[in-house]
């Protein structure tokens, strides 16, 4: 796993501080993480019977294997071998407490432009924490409610029509000036080679984008019409959003930020209002659960062995209306604790 650091913080890595803060990111590949789900359709993981009204098309919010349509495609998941996440900025939030004037703390300063975020990057075989610290000196004291992140793209390596692929969902828009008019829109998904990490970024580690066969020899090298979704059109940039993600996801309010700037935001709150205490040593932790961020459904033939897995071909199954899936925004569990 990439280490995540912060411009704002000092003693990155140093396990041993005796005050101040440290922020952990993990990757659980193991605890299904099918109930991610709810993050996009507002549901939990349910069986047939628990549905008040039947899908006319099984969904996310379903457990493996189920077939709640009875049309003869089956409910599955995948679990990456890898898994990384791009973000742009990480702050902690202040709580409103009457008679505090709490400031943000930045986990992740604000890194300029998306091309320059800082990437989590999680793997089967290597799932330890990454670890910034802030020292007692550049830490206010204040009460937390959550974190707010800017994310730029999720990426996850698993089989794509019987070959292993990165695949890389872009959850904000670098195709405006201020962050330098990559041609990206939010949904949009690409493949990416092996030349480097998820952090390397440029041309030649950018294999193209997907149209709705997701197949490799149909990539385009640059975004078309072929590449647009059920998102639909931004009223504000104008821009054609991509495969991932429908008009819900996006016109979320938060999304809502102009005719400049598209950057997907995510808060997540603490169970319980944090205290700092820069004189003690805060451990904040978020684990992401990486099983199953991968969902779906009606891809015929099922399961066979010739067609194993998610695996779309040359009649444009995955933009068809029979079929689903959705690379699914992992689940964090947020763990705080305070030693002195």
């Amino acid at each position: 796993m990439s280490a995540c650091s912060s411009s704002s913080s000092s003693d990155a890595g140093n396990n041993e501080a005796a005050s101040g803060l440290q922020f952990n990111a993990a990757g659980d590949f193991d605890s299904s993480a099918s109930a991610a789900a709810a993050l996009i359709r507002g549901v939990t993981t349910g069986e047939c019977a628990d549905l008040e009204d039947n899908p006319t098309m099984d969904d996310p919010i379903l457990e493996d294997g189920l077939d709640c349509d009875e049309d003869g495609g089956i409910v599955a998941h995948v679990t990456p071998s890898r898994y990384a996440l791009a973000f742009k900025r990480a702050i902690l939030v202040p709580a409103d407490v009457e008679g505090e004037d709490a400031e943000s703390v930045d986990l992740i300063a604000d890194t300029g432009t998306l091309a320059l975020s800082e990437v989590v990057d999680f793997t089967e075989d290597d799932t330890e924490e990454s670890v910034i610290s802030i020292s007692s000196a550049d830490l206010p004291a204040g009460t937390y409610s959550g974190v707010e992140v800017e994310l730029y793209y999720f990426q996850l390596t698993f089989s794509v029509a019987g070959v292993e692929q990165n695949v890389r969902v872009y959850m904000s828009d670098d195709d405006f000036e201020d962050e330098g008019s990559l041609g990206h829109h939010q949904g949009d998904i690409t493949f990416i080679n092996d030349n480097g990490t998820p952090a390397d970024y440029s041309d030649d580690t950018e294999e193209g984008w997907v149209d709705d066969t997701w197949l490799a020899e149909n990539l385009t090298d640059t975004r078309g019409e072929a590449q647009n979704g059920a998102g639909g059109v931004d009223d504000e940039t104008g821009h054609d959003r991509g495969f991932f993600g429908n008009e819900e996801l996006w016109g979320q309010e938060e999304l809502d930020q102009g005719a400049g700037q598209d950057i997907y935001v995510e808060t997540l709150d603490f169970d319980e209002p944090l205290v700092i205490d820069p004189e003690v040593l805060t451990t904040i932790t978020a684990t992401f659960s990486v099983a199953d961020t991968f969902y779906y459904e009606d891809f015929a033939p099922q399961n066979t062995a010739d067609f194993p897995g998610f695996y779309p071909g040359d009649g444009g199954e995955a933009g068809a209306d029979t079929e689903e899936w959705a690379p699914l925004i992992p689940t964090a569990e947020i763990e705080t604790t305070t030693s002195s």
